[in-house]
């Protein structure tokens, strides 16, 4: 089929529907209505499809992620983070061991190892599929993440 020919049968199906706008005969407009209802009906099926459900379900588990992420922004920014210079309380040097799971007073070696391990345990990549393992994650790779920067700065200036 040429050009030509489709565009002479769009042009064509285009005025047949802007003529039955304006018909004004009752089998037409109940037609028109009918095709219109069925529309709306087939839009609410698709909007309610599993894809639909799966796609809303991962943009909050996103949206959650993203909020937790601004969060622990906004408290490390506010002073929560490690600060380079500043000495840490030795309860923030025990809450950064026990969340890299080593012994306290552990060596660079050891913090980096340790880290290097969780981070691959429960780095959020892994959790893609899951919105809320995916959150949980997030959340636990950004602890891990500060305790080892601090105990970074703490070993490193010791």
């Amino acid at each position: 089929m040429g050009i030509g020919k489709r565009f002479w049968d769009v042009t064509r199906s285009n005025l047949t529907d802007f003529a039955s706008a304006f018909s004004t005969d009752p089998e037409e407009r109940e037609r028109r209505r009918l095709d219109k209802e069925f529309d709306e009906e087939l839009r609410r099926e698709v909007d309610d499809s599993v894809g639909a459900r799966a796609g809303r379900r991962a943009r909050e588990a996103k949206d959650r992620a993203e909020e937790a992420w601004e969060r622990a922004f906004e408290e490390a920014r506010q002073g929560g983070g490690p600060v380079r210079g500043a000495r840490p309380s030795g309860r923030q040097l025990d809450e950064w061991y026990r969340t890299l799971e080593i012994p306290s007073g552990a060596d660079l070696k050891t913090v980096r190892k340790s880290y290097r391990k969780l981070v691959a345990k429960y780095h959020p990549d892994r959790y893609a599929s899951d919105p809320e393992k995916y959150a949980a994650a997030t959340e636990v790779a950004r602890k891990i993440t500060a305790a080892y920067e601090g105990l970074k700065i703490h070993l490193g200036a010791a």
